[in-house]
């Protein structure tokens, strides 16, 4: 069963994660798993985000033109200040920013819409419905030409992913996937990855086929997505599993799972490649993973109650995390591993997304209808 978002789902009981983790160990003993890339305690089946959901792909135009030198990154401050609060109505769920910046895009189940936002302006400039069912998550390609919105009802009778065309602000196609398509997320070989929320396996889809070509076991519940600088590992967090679960892309299996706090949701990768952050619902608190070892080297406690999204400073000086229970996003410095700040935002922010050039976030306020504008430079 999914409840509403802000009490987290029923877990599994600890017989059951058992049996699954010993039916997963067997399947990765045996099969050469195919592969080429969302509350929980959240609300059910959304980013439950840049890979996962949070994609951060070059700077291009949405329009497919020879994108423009990217402006420079400002030092992120580790004091942020709350600024707009957009209204947008419904229940806003996840934000993503396109990669060049220049607008971003807010999937609200409640409305069944996927609302366009123009950054420079920090005004709604549109609304896209979604007649398939609830828009939970939204990623954009790397290039910005195309977003994908995992649409899921609580009852997961429906379970697609849908793609958009960011030049008309369409729907072009959609694809049927497994039960509850979390923080879908492009992969370094532009093929979609698709966490299942109600499912105890990973689908990759071929964007351009609109079809599942590969299925990977994992432990249940996979959320998030994160891709290694070098594009030949991707991690996923596993959310009633409390591990990341480390894919090798070039051999299609999983090689290993890092344990982490418990109910592990979002995770994001640093901008030099070297960590990898993750939140964990349940713990409230965040790990950081050496990815060249494999390890946790540090575990930020008291992020936030029920922290669901991660997102790094473009700087990597800084990131922030959305607490959804308590109407905060926190400011960690990971060399130091201390929280900064607690920044007031609204009512249950689920996701927080951060402009290319770090001058400002956006963070989703689910349950007062807002999108609430953080300036964050420094």
């Amino acid at each position: 069963m999914v409840e509403h978002h802000g009490r987290h789902r029923r877990r599994r009981s600890r017989a059951q994660l058992v049996l699954a983790a010993a039916v997963v160990l067997v399947c990765v003993g045996v099969v050469v798993v195919a592969v080429l890339r969302s509350g929980g305690g959240e609300r059910p089946p959304v980013a439950e985000q840049s890979a996962a959901g949070h994609v951060h792909g070059s700077p291009a135009s949405p329009t497919g033109a020879t994108p423009s030198t990217p402006p420079p990154v400002l030092a992120s401050a580790a004091t942020p200040v709350a600024a707009e609060s957009l209204a947008v109505g419904g229940n806003p769920h996840c934000v993503q920013i396109a990669p060049d910046g220049s607008f971003a895009y807010v999937a609200d189940p409640a409305a069944g819409t996927v609302v366009r936002i123009d950054t420079a302006t920090r005004q709604v400039s549109g609304t896209i419905p979604i007649p398939d069912g609830p828009p939970e998550m939204v990623a954009f390609s790397a290039d910005g030409t195309r977003a994908y919105v995992s649409v899921y009802t609580e009852d997961y009778a429906t379970n697609l992913v849908d793609v958009l065309d960011t030049a008309t602000g369409t729907v072009v196609g959609r694809v049927p996937v497994g039960r509850g398509p979390y923080a879908v997320a492009e992969g370094p070989d532009g093929r979609l990855y698709v966490p299942l929320y109600d499912d105890d396996h990973m689908e990759v889809v071929d964007p351009v086929a609109l079809t599942v070509v590969d299925r990977i076991p994992m432990p249940p519940s996979p959320h998030w997505i994160a891709f290694s600088a070098d594009g030949r590992t991707g991690y996923v967090t596993n959310h009633f599993s409390d591990v990341v679960t480390v894919l090798d892309l070039a051999t299609e299996q999983v090689t290993g799972t890092i344990p982490v706090g418990d109910g592990p949701h979002s995770i994001e990768m640093s901008p030099d490649g070297t960590r990898a952050a993750v939140v964990n619902y349940i713990s409230g608190d965040l790990s950081l993973i050496d990815v060249g070892t494999g390890t946790v080297v540090a575990t930020v406690p008291g992020v936030g109650a029920a922290p669901q999204d991660v997102t790094f400073a473009p700087d990597g000086r800084h990131l922030y995390t959305a607490n959804s229970n308590d109407g905060t996003v926190s400011v960690v410095d990971p060399a130091t591993g201390t929280v900064t700040a607690r920044v007031a935002t609204g009512a249950s922010p689920t996701s927080v997304a951060v402009l290319p050039d770090g001058s400002a976030a956006l963070v989703t306020d689910f349950d007062d209808g807002t999108v609430r504008v953080l300036d964050t430079a420094g």
